[in-house]
């Protein structure tokens, strides 16, 4: 199946979602494989491993000639490598996308940039990140059965979502549309509002003695898992989702105080009401 061999794909930043990219882009049957890297050490470990045909840290050179082009980067860095890629020429056609967990802020940056320049941008988010960062953890078929969220704009060509569609669609991820700020708030309710509990479970649990650790069991390390992701990355993410991650966060204070009055009250009847609650929503919802 070589659904894509006349795309040139161009990977801006070739970390765990990028490198996993790349690494599935062959089976797809893309053309040529471009990748950009702030880093030089990083192109090593790429040619390293033969995941490109043209590595640089240039981004104008890899965006040449490419026909989808996918910023795998932080967020606050993705308005700059849109202003190097719009001086570039990529291919007439080229489509631009990212992989970045909130959508508005990309939108009105590196979406805007494109945008202005007649260049088509239309956001992802796959759904498929990890705890842990770099082309070290890029794996094989990281997209596979992935929730994929499309966010296009009104002015959007069928055509050029329909060919981000398909090209997500083959990496075995289920797509959906929605505007950036649904997103926006969906993602601050199952994505960013889990990491702070987990952060703030792990902060609870281990900071009166640390030692407790060596004694902990498997409900306490799912359940903090998360809070082991790349600080940095993770309070970019927190502060530019703020205005919807705000109420959310709200909800869960307010959950966590029930929890403590039903507790200093023992109130056997609300605490098994509130237990078997979230144990049917998990059950099915998820």
């Amino acid at each position: 199946m070589l659904p894509f061999r006349e795309t040139s794909l161009a990977i801006f930043g070739p970390g765990l979602l990028g490198g996993s990219l790349l690494l599935d882009a062959r089976e797809l049957g893309c053309r040529q494989l471009r990748v950009w890297a702030r880093r030089e050490e990083s192109l090593t470990a790429v040619r390293a491993r033969g995941l490109a045909d043209f590595a640089s840290t240039d981004a104008r050179a890899v965006a040449d000639g490419a026909d989808l082009l996918v910023l795998c980067v932080p967020v606050g860095g993705m308005k700059s490598l849109a202003e190097q890629i719009v001086t570039a020429s990529p291919a007439p056609g080229a489509l631009v996308t990212d992989v970045g967990s909130v959508k508005a802020a990309v939108l009105a940056g590196a979406g805007a940039v494109c945008a202005a320049a007649g260049i088509p941008f239309i956001g992802s988010h796959p759904m498929a990140g990890a705890e842990t960062a770099g082309l070290e953890a890029a794996r094989r078929q990281l997209y596979q059965g992935a929730a994929c969220i499309l966010t296009p704009e009104p002015d959007t060509a069928p055509e050029a979502l329909a060919r981000l569609e398909a090209f997500w669609q083959a990496l075995g991820c289920r797509t959906a549309l929605m505007d950036a700020a649904r997103h926006d708030a969906l993602v601050a309710r199952i994505s960013h509002l889990p990491h702070l509990a987990a952060v703030a479970a792990t902060l609870a649990s281990f900071q009166p003695d640390p030692a407790m650790a060596q004694f902990a069991a498997g409900g306490l390390r799912d359940t903090t898992r998360v809070a082991s992701g790349p600080p940095g990355m993770w309070r970019e993410i927190l502060l530019e989702n703020r205005s919807a991650l705000l109420p959310a966060l709200a909800d869960l204070h307010r959950t966590t105080g029930e929890l403590l009055e039903i507790l200093q009250e023992a109130d056997e009847e609300r605490l098994l009401a509130v237990l078997t609650t979230a144990q049917q929503l998990r059950a099915t919802r998820y």
